[in-house]
Parts: structure tokens; sequence; C-alpha cells
């Protein structure tokens, strides 16, 4: 019964606390939230992310109760995170805030069904405070993914680049050529912004340095160096892009070797606790009994 009690307060105090973020809210944003109306309409089965693709209905019906929040720091911070994890074009500061106030209530809840442990009070305040880091995580895994995927594409795709310069064609056509007919993935979504902002009036030394400042690797920092040095100093952009195809061949050879030895660093251990002792109770226990007999 104290547990229940404890619950509904927990439920009431959530409440509570989404009634003071309405009424902190601009009027015009609380306006839009009592209509149901959103700020930007977004089709919710463009957005990555299933869990954000899930709850996304209702993220942007809370988003706009969160705008009066200022948390400078933190919007700038996760702003720049959401855009490299490729979800910033979908999702703002705000349904990501909006999240973290679902998870926080929703995820000790869900987990008081399945561990006694949550009836305790502390505990179950624990829960909501890992509840509400889990969107964080959760964007922060989009952006390593998002960029491991980018380090796997782009050696092959600057081969590419590099054979149809070579051929005669020119840079932003053998660009547009790669975009037409590469693997869809959040490599050639970055070529395709790169050229868009090209056809709006930027350089393409501009344009390449926010396609290296939007993902923010360093692999594809110093390949963009590369080319604009190049596009400044008027050399040809042909034996550049060969050079660097070779270079990332390279790189990803030696990560490849640097992951398969920390592989086999990291299989020790369930190694030494868990399949040597089997292994040594197998074949040592049929010999135990004999002697025990």
């Amino acid at each position: 019964m104290t547990s229940i009690a404890f619950v509904l307060s927990y439920a009431l105090m959530f409440a509570a606390v989404s009634v003071l973020m309405y009424n902190l809210a601009p009027t015009g944003v609380r306006s839009l939230a009592v209509r149901g109306l959103q700020v930007r309409r977004v089709d919710s089965s463009k957005v990555p992310s299933l869990w954000f693709r899930l709850l996304y209905p209702l993220l942007d019906k809370m988003a706009p109760l969160f705008k009066g929040l200022r948390l400078t720091g933190y919007r700038a911070k996760m702003a720049v995170e959401l855009q490299r994890a490729g979800i910033g074009e979908y999702v703002t500061v705000d349904h990501l805030l909006a999240m973290k106030a679902v998870t926080a209530l929703f995820a000790p809840l869900f987990l008081s069904r399945f561990l006694a442990a949550f009836t305790n009070p502390a505990i179950f305040l624990l829960g909501a405070v890992g509840g509400a880091f889990l969107p964080d995580r959760l964007v922060t895994d989009l952006r390593k993914n998002r960029e491991r995927q980018i380090l796997r594409a782009l050696p092959g795709s600057v081969d590419v680049l590099s054979l149809s310069v070579e051929a005669g064609l020119e840079f932003l056509i053998a660009m547009q050529r790669l975009v037409e007919r590469g693997a869809v993935g959040p490599l050639r979504d970055e070529l395709a912004t790169i050229l868009n902002d090209i056809r709006l009036g930027k350089s393409r030394s501009e344009a390449l340095k926010g396609f290296a400042s939007r993902v923010a690797i360093p692999e594809v920092s110093s390949f963009v160096s590369m080319l604009v040095q190049a596009d400044m100093l008027g050399a040809s952009i042909g034996p550049v892009l060969q050079q660097q195809a070779e270079r990332m061949r390279v790189e990803r050879f030696q990560r490849a070797e640097k992951a398969g030895a920390r592989a086999t660093q990291k299989i020790l251990v369930p190694l030494a606790f868990f399949i040597f002792p089997a292994v040594l109770i197998v074949i040592m226990g049929p010999v135990a009994l004999q002697f025990l007999k």
C-alpha cells in the first residue's frame, strides 16, 4: 500500500512540474500546445531512431512546454549532438527535454513491475534520475554509430571520386554522380548537403568546411583541409583525391588491426572466468569422481 501511495505521489509531482512548465512557457507557445498544433510539422517516419520515431507524436505535443527553460549551455551542446547524430533536422532540444521527462517518469514505474527493490523511495528516485539521462545516452550512441558509418564509407567514396575526376569529370559533377548512385547512408546525405549548399551560393571551400564542422571526425577534417588547400592554390584535385584515398585505405587497415588487438584483450576475461573453469570441470570431473570412489 505504501509503494502504491508513493507511486501516486510521484505521478502527482510530475503533473505539478508539467503545470509549472506550462505556466513558464510564453503565451503564444502555450496556445499552440493547448490547440495541439506543432511548431513544425515533420514526418516522424523519417526520424532514424526507433525510440524517437515511436514517441515522436507525444514528444511533439510536449515540446512547446519546454521552450521556457533556458538551459543555454545544455541547449547549445545538445543541438550540436543532435546535428552530428543525424536527427537535428527532425528532433529539437525541446523534443529531447520532453523525452527526458517521459523517461524520468516511466522508467522507474516500468522497473518497479519487475524489481521489488524499486518499492524503496530512494531507489525509485534513483531510477527516475537514470531514466532522465537515457535520451542523452541514446543521442550519443546515434552520433557514434553515424560516425562509424561515415568512416566506413569514406575510403570507398573517395576512391570513386578519384577515379571519376581522373576520367575527366569535374569534381562537383563526380560528387553528384556519387550521390545519385551511391549506397544509402549518412555520408551520401552529407555529400548531398554539400551540393545543396553550393547551389544556395556558398563557395566549394565553405561547403566543405561546413561538412567538416557538422561531422567533426579527424579523418574527415584532414580530408577537407587538403581539398580546401588544393582549391586555394589552384592545384589539380585529382592527385589530391588519389593520395587521400590511399591514405584512408591504410588508416582503415590500421583501425582494423587495432580493433582486432582490442578484441583479443577483451576476450581474455570471459575465457579466464567462464570458459576455462567449465572446460576444467568437464575434463577433471570424471577423474575426481574416480578418486572419490
